[in-house]
């Protein structure tokens, strides 16, 4: 029996979940579940795409329809859900010994429609009439020894966080403050939450060399919080 924790993205449809972790040590698949709590039939398809240089100015995503080469497989891609249904979408991961991290996106779409029956066709085609917001899922498949690798440089005027190392890590805040200041006052200077991702830096402002820089990452869903001064 699955057990729903609903994350809120449109009044009458939920989602368990938008975060999914593979690792070289786990079982290689998770379950994302959604519930229809309208009264409407609705029509479900999913699509994966692979982020190529996440993070950067050169971000991208690549539709990929082939689970070998995208090296995710997520089934059904298509689904019917009736009122007050519950269904499954299992995502597999088909990667092998990464070097670094695979990151994709996987958009679950509803549609509220009519159902057009072709005779010669093994599955139902939908024509849809109206379209639903959708989720996107984000899917981290994480290398064999992944460790993100955080440095801070701090110049006249800067700080420069970057990590050098060979997967993300959620960094949920960063403030530069006055040596006196708290870190949520306004005095400081701060980063929004973001993801890291490998390669990538960001920089922020200092008011002087005398700040106080805090840096607090989160390395996966269920981890707890770790704040470094720097």
């Amino acid at each position: 029996m699955a057990v729903m924790q609903p994350v809120p993205a449109h009044a009458h449809l939920s989602i368990n979940k938008l975060w999914v972790e593979f690792d070289s040590g786990g079982s290689g698949r998770s379950d994302v579940v959604i519930r229809n709590d309208s009264e409407d039939r609705y029509y479900v398809t999913v699509s994966v795409a692979e982020v190529i240089e996440p993070g950067m100015e050169t971000e991208h995503r690549v539709s990929l329809a082939d689970p070998e080469e995208a090296g995710l497989l997520v089934t059904p891609n298509r689904m019917v859900l009736d009122p007050g249904a519950l269904r499954s979408v299992r995502l597999v991961s088909l990667n092998n010994d990464l070097t670094k991290d695979r990151i994709y996106r996987v958009l679950i779409a509803p549609q509220v429609g009519e159902i057009k029956v072709d005779p010669d066709a093994d599955v139902e085609t939908g024509i849809a009439i109206k379209m639903l917001a959708a989720y996107e899922v984000l899917v981290v498949a994480r290398p064999r020894g992944s460790s993100p690798d955080i440095k801070v440089v701090r110049e006249q005027d800067k700080v420069t966080i970057s990590n050098l190392g060979n997967t993300n890590i959620l960094m949920t805040d960063a403030s530069a403050c006055p040596p006196d200041a708290q870190p949520d006052d306004e005095a400081c200077a701060r980063l929004p939450a973001s993801r890291l991702y490998a390669g990538v830096n960001l920089t922020m402002p200092l008011s002087s060399a005398q700040d106080k820089v805090r840096v607090t990452t989160r390395s996966g869903p269920g981890a707890d919080p770790v704040t470094t001064e720097y």
